[in-house]
Order: C-alpha cells, then sequence, then structure tokens
C-alpha cells in the first residue's frame, strides 16, 4: 500500500523543468561557491595590502627603517598579492584536459605548485613585516621573547596554511582514485 502511493506521489511530482540559460549559469566554474569565496577573499585581501602599502611610510615610520627593510617588504607584499593573482586565475580555470580524469590530473599538479608558492610567500611576507618593524629598535630579552613569538605564529600560520592546501589536494586524490575503480 505504501509503494502504491510513493508511486503516486512521485508521478504527480513536477519534474523541476530548466531551460538552457538557466544550465550553463548554474554549471559555469566562475558561479560556484568556492570560487566566488576565494575571489572575494583575494580582492579583499589585495585590497587591504594596498592600502597597507599606501600608508606604511608615513604611519609606520618607514623612512626611519633601513632601505633593505622598506625594500623587503614592497617586494614581499608585492609577490604575496601577485602569486595569489595567478593562483586565483589558475584555480578559476580547472578544466585543462581532454577528459575528466585528465582535468583532475593537470589541476593537482598545478595545485601542487600554487600550494609552494603560496606558503613560500606567506612565509616571506610574514618574515619581511617582522624584520620591517624590527629593524630600527634597541632589542632586550622581553623584545627578543616578543620575536620569538611572532616567529612561532608564522610558522604555525604557514603550517595551518599547508595543511589546508594538503586537505584540497587529497580530496583531488580521492577523486582520481575513484577512476581507477
Amino acid at each position: 500500500m505504501e509503494l502504491d502511493k510513493l508511486k503516486s506521489t512521485w508521478d504527480q511530482s513536477s519534474t523541476g523543468e530548466k531551460n538552457q540559460n538557466e544550465l550553463l549559469i548554474m554549471t559555469k566554474v566562475e558561479n560556484h561557491p568556492t570560487i566566488k569565496k576565494m575571489k572575494l577573499k583575494f580582492f579583499i585581501e589585495a585590497l587591504l595590502l594596498i592600502v597597507f602599502m599606501a600608508v606604511y611610510y608615513d604611519g609606520f615610520d618607514g623612512g626611519t627603517k633601513p632601505l633593505w627593510a622598506n625594500l623587503l617588504l614592497i617586494g614581499a607584499t608585492s609577490l604575496y598579492i601577485f602569486v595569489r593573482f595567478i593562483g586565483w586565475i589558475i584555480l578559476r580555470n580547472p578544466i585543462n584536459g581532454d577528459n575528466l580524469k585528465q582535468s583532475l590530473l593537470n589541476f593537482q599538479s598545478k595545485l601542487k605548485q600554487i600550494t609552494i608558492a603560496i606558503v613560500l610567500t606567506s612565509f616571506l611576507f610574514g618574515c619581511a613585516v617582522i624584520s620591517f618593524f624590527s629593524s630600527s629598535i634597541y632589542f632586550t630579552k622581553g623584545k627578543y621573547a616578543s620575536i620569538a613569538c611572532m616567529l612561532l605564529s608564522l610558522f604555525l600560520l604557514v603550517y595551518l596554511s599547508s595543511r589546508n592546501w594538503s586537505k584540497r589536494i587529497s580530496k583531488i586524490k580521492t577523486n582520481l582514485k575513484e577512476f581507477d575503480v
């Protein structure tokens, strides 16, 4: 009796048809929520770093810091923004192959390269910020301890970032293994 009622309900339900344009919009990679979040994160990071670069010289006494500290900060910040922009472009276009398996293999390879670049530039940027702010101060035991805590925090954040990227890569590996079954 229950089965007949279930079949009847199924037959009476609407199919929820979509037209061709709606399907195209839904399947575009740019419309994926993760890609949208990454795009928003990239733009917010880039905007904040550009504002930081615009005000650091006056706001954080860049004129009193050594030239190498200023150049290191500017270079590391620019590289940080550039690598994330390249990563966003690569992640935005994951389809690159003759079939789905080949696309996933290519995407996994690119993701590994981007992961290395992002983790290294994050570490470089963190070191540049610490170097800039500590370049012209007189060190005491307490300040050495503060620098040690900052470096420890930097290593922890870089480790967590690399672990996060490793999880993303392992998800792709899992999907690739399903093709071999």
